[in-house]
Parts: structure tokens; sequence; C-alpha cells
């Protein structure tokens, strides 16, 4: 519950407020950590997923498929973003765990709603139609988040052993 609620007022304050947001992030981001990541290389995960997010989100502004008005690169918050979703793994969305097909419709049905949220909030500009970008989105989330939960059952022992 906690994870899920610093999550979005997270997700909130980037999109919101951007780089001025990033102290309070990093602040949620460090409580998260102190107090509830208990399960051993869940610091490599978050990383890990981290590292693909921002490299998909880069790929994106490159095709022009983003556009953030004054960055040459994804702006420093959308880092911060994807640190934030990726502790939400073992945690607010640890129900996904066991479903390809319910990460699979999560990936292609709501994970793209939050961009479609950033849009309407001015923090991102598409340069395909609202539509496309959503399909395109959907795609690339839709085998994300499944293979985000095959890089957790691989990086996270405990899980392999309790399956």
């Amino acid at each position: 519950m906690y994870n899920l609620i610093g999550f979005n007022i997270n997700w909130f304050g980037l999109v919101m407020w951007g780089n001025a947001f990033i102290p309070c992030a990093a602040l949620l981001i460090c409580l998260h950590i102190i107090y509830f990541s208990k399960v051993k290389n869940e610091l490599l995960l978050i990383a890990v997923i981290t590292v693909i997010g921002v490299i998909i989100d880069s790929a994106l502004q490159w095709y022009s498929i983003f556009i953030f008005k004054e960055h040459e690169y994804i702006p420093l918050w959308l880092v911060v973003l994807w640190i934030s979703f990726a502790a939400t793994i073992c945690h607010s969305l640890q129900f996904l765990k066991s479903s390809i097909t319910l990460q699979f419709l999560v990936g292609a049905l709501i994970a793209p709603l939050s961009y479609v949220a950033g849009y309407q909030l001015e923090a991102v500009e598409f340069g395909l139609p609202k539509v496309i970008t959503y399909a395109y989105l959907g795609l690339i989330w839709s085998v994300l988040m499944v293979f985000i939960f095959y890089l957790k059952s691989y990086l996270i022992k405990e899980e392999r052993d309790n399956a």
C-alpha cells in the first residue's frame, strides 16, 4: 500500500514539476529502500529496469515519438520516474508475478495510460497521433512487462525458491 502511494506521489510530482520534484522523489525512493526493500537483489532489479526504461524512452525520443521541449535527451525527472516504477515490481505489482497473460494485458492496455496522462499534463508531446502512439506504447509495454517479471524471477532467488 505504501509503495503504491509513494509511486503515485512521485509520478504526479515528477510529471507536474519535473526536475524540481527530484529531491522529494529521491527521499521517497530512499525511504522505500530503507524500510521496504527486503528482497535480496531488489536494488539490482531496480537498476536494470531503470536502464532498460531509459533506453526505451530515449529511443522513443530519438524517433520523435516522444518530444520533450528544451531537452536533447530524456529529462532527468523521467529517469527518476523509472526508478520509482521499478521499485513497484516486488511490491505493488507483485500480484502480476504469476500470470503472463495479466502482465501482457496490463502492459498493453494500462501502462500506456501513464504516458497519455503525461501528455494531457503537458509533460511530453507526441510526435505521432495519440492513437498510434498508444498502440506503439501498448506493443512495447506488453512485451516489457512480461520481460520485467521474467527478469525479476531470474534476479531474485527467493522467487525461484518459493515457486
